[in-house]
């Protein structure tokens, strides 16, 4: 039997936004805990990792941390200042119009908010800082991939279903080079706005010009902690073996400890088909290298 779970909603500072986040512990557990920052995909929410991977990894004994992106959910948007009020030139306080951008997918930001989550979780009393991991699905599957590539500090990873940014078709690099004109130059107002540019089935507004420089196979050349793939075989996004493979066997080729389990289904059953075993897989991998 698992442990009772306690859970607290708490705000993450990211480069100036605010992220709203929850907080699972066990309760009545050790003085110094193992924890795991859980990072959502394209747009998705806290509630549903809570309820699929959170609760059920809390009761194994693991602190566990959910937030929403900038944007998303519960979370500040990014806000730019309208094209039609003056230059900012002064410092402190100041009242302006502002423009609110939200469901923007920017690796960057993204990026940004899960290693600002990991730096407040290693921080947090009760837990200990030698024992914190990085789980993340779908586009957060890349974002813990570069995150632990950049940070000797993350012990253990697990990837799920990843999208890892390689390679690019000709006419997606020729928009994403494209929109970064339009942007420096003000031809888009604001400079991500809403519909601009999409992807079938999913939410937002994907910042096409900051996506071509998402690169986490690169960041895969500087993993050190053990990392687990976690594929579907007839994956309809990207091409496995050129994504989770590919990231697969960069680690492997430099001695670090890595696995790689595949199922035999399209990307989203691995959230319900398959659901109990991904997730005792990524329990077991976090029990063994926490």
């Amino acid at each position: 039997m698992g442990h009772e779970i306690e859970q607290k909603s708490i705000t993450i500072w990211s480069e100036g936004s605010r992220l709203a986040a929850e907080i699972l512990r066990p309760k009545g557990g050790a003085a110094a805990l193992p924890a795991i920052v859980l990072a959502h995909g394209w747009g998705g929410l806290k509630e549903h990792l809570i309820e699929l991977y959170g609760r059920a990894f809390a009761a194994e004994g693991f602190v566990v941390l959910a937030f929403d992106y900038r944007g998303w959910g519960g979370s500040d948007g990014r806000m730019i200042a309208a094209t039609d009020t003056p230059m900012l030139t002064e410092g402190g306080v100041q009242t302006q119009h502002m423009r609110v951008l939200r469901e923007v997918v920017d690796p960057v930001d993204q990026l940004a908010d899960v290693r600002n989550c990991f730096a407040w979780l290693v921080a947090e009393q009760g837990v200990d800082p030698a024992r914190v991991g990085l789980w993340g699905s779908s586009y957060g599957g890349g974002h813990v991939t570069c995150a632990a590539g950049m940070d000797p500090r993350v012990k253990a990873v697990v990837a799920q279903i990843g999208g890892y940014g390689h390679p690019r078709e000709e006419w997606y690099s020729a928009l994403a080079l494209q929109r970064q004109s339009d942007k420096a130059r003000g031809v888009l107002n604001p400079p991500v706005p809403q519909g601009v540019d999409g992807a079938p089935g999913l939410r937002g507004t994907p910042d096409i010009a900051r996506q071509l420089g998402h690169a986490p196979l690169d960041y895969a050349q500087k993993i050190r902690a053990p990392i687990l793939f976690i594929d579907a075989e007839f994956e309809e996004y990207n091409a496995p073996a050129l994504q989770g493979g590919a990231a697969f066997e960069i680690v492997k080729a430099n001695g670090v400890t890595t696995e790689r389990r595949t199922f035999p289904c399209t990307h989203y059953k691995v959230y319900d088909e398959h659901l109990v075993e991904a997730r005792q897989m990524a329990l077991d991998w976090f029990k063994k290298h926490l």
